[in-house]
C-alpha cells in the first residue's frame, strides 16, 4: 500500500528530541517509505523551557536537513517531506499562534497541538475556539491517548471533537510503547470513532517498527478501510482544514 501521509514525525536533525543526525533522519524516512508513507510532515517541538524553538529556528533546521538529505546516497526512495511544528499549547505558544509566529501544517489550514499531560485547563476550549474563529485554523490534538485527563474520561476528548477539533492517534500506542494505560485509551478512542487520522510520531528509526505493528493491528481488527482512512483519507482532509467524514 502506498499514498499514506504521516502528519507527525521528528526526522529533522538536532533541533529537539528527535533525530540526532541527518543519517538517522534519513533512516527514519526510509523506513516510513517502506511502511507505505509517500509524504511525511516534520513536526519538531515548539515548547518554551524545553525546546524553545521559534519559527525561524525550525525553518532553518528543516532547510539544512533537506539539503543534507539530497546530498546523501539514497539506495531507497524517500517520502516527500514538509514542515510544520508540534506546538505546546501554553500562553507563549498560543500568543505566537495568534500573531502568525508559529508553524501550522502546509497550506496554513490546520495546526498540531500538544497539551498538558495531567490536565486540560478550562481556558483551553476558549483558545481552541479562537484558533478556529479568528485564525481559521483547525486544531489537531497530538496523541490524546497519552493524556491523563482523557484516561480519566474519554468524554473530555469527545467534547472537543464535537466542538470541531481533530484527534491524531500515535499509532505505536496500540503496541504498548507508552504503557498499558495509553494503549487502553487508544483502544477506547478507536472504538468510539474519535480519531480523524493516525501518525508515527517517530523520533528514532526503530520507532517505525512499532508503527508498522500498530498499523498491522488496525488492519487486523478494523480492516483495510480503516487503515486507509487513518493514514491517507483523514490526513488529506486535515491538511485541507476539514474534519473527515
Amino acid at each position: 500500500m502506498r499514498g499514506f501521509i504521516d502528519l507527525h514525525c521528528h526526522f529533522v536533525a538536532g533541533i529537539d528530541d528527535g533525530a540526532r543526525t541527518v543519517a538517522e533522519g534519513q533512516q527514519m524516512l526510509r523506513a516510513l517509505y517502506q511502511a507505505g508513507f509517500s509524504r511525511v510532515v516534520a513536526t519538531p517541538h515548539m515548547r518554551p523551557g524545553l525546546f524553545d524553538n521559534h519559527r525561524g529556528d525550525l525553518t532553518a533546521a528543516f532547510a539544512e536537513t533537506s539539503r543534507a538529505l539530497e546530498g546523501l546516497e539514497q539506495t531507497t526512495p524517500l517520502p516527500t517531506i514538509d514542515l510544520a511544528s508540534e506546538h505546546y499549547f501554553d500562553d507563549v505558544v498560543f500568543g505566537r499562534l495568534m500573531n502568525d509566529e508559529a508553524l501550522p501544517y502546509p497550506g496554513g489550514k490546520a495546526v498540531l497541538l500538544e497539551f498538558y499531560e495531567i490536565d486540560f485547563p478550562p481556558m483551553i476550549e476558549h483558545r481552541l475556539f479562537d484558533l478556529r474563529a479568528k485564525k481559521r485554523l483547525l486544531p489537531v490534538i497530538a496523541h490524546p491517548e497519552r493524556y491523563r485527563a482523557i484516561w480519566r474520561s474519554a468524554e473530555t476528548l469527545e467534547r472537543l471533537v464535537d466542538s470541531g477539533v481533530a484527534a491524531l492517534l500515535d499509532t505505536a500506542a496500540l503496541t504498548g510503547k507508552y504503557g498499558r494505560q495509553a494503549m487502553r485509551s487508544a483502544e477506547e478512542l478507536l472504538e468510539r470513532g474519535l480519531y480523524h487520522a493516525a501518525c508515527s510520531d517517530a523520533h528514532r528509526p526503530a520507532d517505525v517498527a512499532e508503527v508498522q505493528k500498530g498499523m498491522d493491528r488496525i488492519e487486523r481488527e478494523y480492516g483495510l478501510d480503516e487503515v486507509n482512512f487513518l493514514f491517507r483519507d483523514g490526513p488529506t482532509s486535515l491538511l485541507a482544514g476539514q474534519l473527515p467524514e
